[in-house]
């Protein structure tokens, strides 16, 4: 599929707005801004590593993985050829989408690829792993045509410190 001039300039400004808005959760958020006294109180606090982990299925941590099963089970839907331009509290890439059509049935489809743009955000302190932070937010937007419903233009799933949902 051949992605437009126009599509691209969309899914960036996109991407730009998804994180901006992972810049203000990160500093808007009460409990990550300690208490409010003195100048101290403006500045907004820094996640405990500098790079943040996806934590998979198996609970391990990974970075920069080239695939992730976001439902953690013989799914229908996970992401593919995950390509990362950047690592660290925040994660930027682009893939694809894999929607099984289920045709005839759910063991006999066709996966069809849909290509995202997506933000991995909210690195928090990962339980049972003094000093690694991993990521709790993902946001991934469509850069070309979607996927049958209930699939919006931009969605964000929120991430377990397990890798179970």
């Amino acid at each position: 599929m051949r992605i437009t001039r126009t599509r691209m300039s969309l899914a960036a400004v996109g991407l730009a707005v998804a994180g901006a808005a992972a810049a203000v959760m990160l500093t808007a958020d009460p409990a990550a801004a300690g208490p409010a006294s003195g100048p101290a109180a403006a500045v907004p606090t820094v996640p405990s590593s500098a790079s943040a982990v996806l934590v998979v299925c198996s609970g391990k941590g990974q970075v920069r993985p080239s695939v992730f099963d976001y439902g953690c089970m013989p799914s229908s839907e996970y992401l593919a050829k995950l390509r990362w331009t950047s690592w660290g509290s925040v994660a930027f890439g682009s893939g694809d989408l894999k929607v099984n059509n289920c045709m005839p049935t759910c063991a006999g489809g066709t996966y069809i690829n849909y290509p995202i743009l997506i933000v991995l955000w909210r690195a928090e302190p990962w339980t049972g792993h003094p000093g690694k932070d991993y990521f709790s937010r993902m946001t991934w937007i469509f850069t070309g045509k979607l996927p049958p419903r209930p699939h919006t233009t931009t969605q964000t799933f929120t991430l377990s410190p397990k890798g179970a949902p």
